[in-house]
């Protein structure tokens, strides 16, 4: 490959050798030694947000697509690399937004480096993960919520999953996911695990035409970052709408009326106490397993796809929370197809 000889990886590339690299990436003939080495390079600085967009188009033409029709649908999500294991925020929050009418294509996968995937979860509760694009559809519009599982709609990226897992460490393919949902969602909130991935990750949104998102990252308590809105300390959120970035603004959660939570309220030892908690916040306060500050954390995220949906602006997040968080007080069904209608 001339990339290496003909361009430095360290330094930005400019679009057309970004989407050269790429498609060399999901090439099956290139050496696995060779696609390595260029990952390892490639995580020793940020993106830009040209780069990511580059890199996104390539897999994006050649995924298969989900159309979800007329519906605007949103997505919650994050690039994970937090090293936080937290309950599952994004895919609770998800199902939490289609309960309350917001039309949800859910983008996900198995665990790579969190505790327990979207994927993982979803599965738990009974979902079928080979769920067909026309039984999709249709759970789109009745229920207000699709899984979308990664590998069915990405086949080309399956032949990296052992190159990373060797790598042992996060890639820019962990940054791609949140911006490869097939089903091209309108809205989305997307949760970076680095404050300076914020800017590229908005720019790479802007430039893949979706109409309103809120790019957040968050801090715990002991100051670390996450890659979702915190309800231990401040989150920096940059809004993009209809191709622009706007500008970057921080939630307090004083200010959204949080209470400060017990000490790793929000964190899982393991799978299995993962999806206690998760089915815990289904059940509502009335079960053992319910904690309220996941509760207050999925109404926080939840919070901010609603705004979206609404076209309501952050000042309005203090009200939208106390509504997602009155359902999750008395506890809510999933939105999921019932086993017998998977058979």
């Amino acid at each position: 490959m001339t990339l290496l000889t003909s361009h430095n990886p360290i330094r930005p590339l400019p679009a057309a050798t970004a989407s050269e690299l790429m498609r060399t990436f999901v090439d099956q003939d290139t050496d696995a030694l060779l696609v390595g080495a260029c990952l390892a390079l490639l995580a020793q600085r940020e993106p830009t947000a040209e780069e990511l967009h580059s890199f996104a188009q390539v897999l994006l033409a050649e995924a298969q697509p989900f159309d979800c029709g007329d519906l605007a649908v949103l997505d919650v999500v994050g690039t994970g690399g937090d090293r936080a294991s937290t309950a599952n925020l994004s895919t609770l929050s998800s199902l939490l937004l289609a309960h309350l009418g917001v039309p949800v294509a859910k983008h996900g996968n198995r665990a790579a480096t969190s505790t327990c995937g979207s994927g993982d979860l979803m599965e738990a509760l009974g979902y079928d993960l080979a769920r067909d694009a026309t039984h999709l559809k249709q759970d789109l519009v009745e229920r207000n919520f699709a899984f979308l599982f990664a590998p069915m709609y990405h086949p080309l990226l399956g032949r990296l999953r052992e190159i990373r897992r060797r790598l042992g460490i996060p890639t820019i393919f962990n940054l791609l996911g949140p911006l490869l949902n097939p089903a091209r969602p309108a809205y989305q909130v997307l949760g970076v695990a680095r404050p300076t991935l914020l800017e590229p990750m908005s720019g790479a949104l802007a430039r893949l035409g979706v109409h309103r998102s809120f790019v957040i990252h968050g801090s715990c308590a002991e100051g670390n970052g996450m890659d979702e809105a915190s309800i231990e300390g401040p989150t920096r959120v940059l809004e993009v709408r209809d191709g622009n970035v706007l500008t970057l603004e921080v939630l307090v959660p004083r200010d959204l009326a949080i209470a400060t939570p017990p000490r790793n309220a929000l964190r899982v030892a393991d799978r299995e106490e993962a999806l206690r908690v998760a089915r815990g916040c289904l059940a509502g306060s009335a079960s053992a397993d319910f904690r309220p500050a996941v509760a207050d954390a999925v109404a926080l995220q939840a919070g901010l796809g609603l705004l979206l949906h609404r076209n309501e602006s952050l000042p309005q997040l203090p009200q939208v929370m106390r509504e997602c968080r009155d359902v999750l007080e008395n506890g809510f069904i999933a939105p999921l197809p019932t086993q017998e209608m998977t058979k």
